[in-house]
């Protein structure tokens, strides 16, 4: 039961920092210009990630939906 613990806590941290890059990418994207590409790409990983976790859980897909969410505003949203 302890190597199942460590597992999904490596998932969740895999997730996590999964997250954190694209949000990152997409400030890149909306401050300087630069990581197009990779944003968008890294937006689209984190979409179908989110949809696999909430296959397994809805506890386990909220925060990548979180921060697919917040990572799509960031980027798409026309700026002023």
């Amino acid at each position: 039961m302890e190597t199942l613990a460590y597992l999904v806590f490596g998932l969740l941290l895999a997730q996590l920092g999964l997250g954190m890059l694209a949000m990152l990418l997409a400030w890149f994207y909306r401050i300087r210009g630069t990581f197009a590409l990779s944003s968008q790409i890294l937006i689209a990983v984190l979409a179908l990630e989110t949809i696999w976790a909430f296959g397994i859980s809805t506890a386990f897909g909220v925060p990548a939906a979180v921060f697919v969410i917040t990572a799509a505003l960031i980027r798409y949203l026309p700026k002023k």
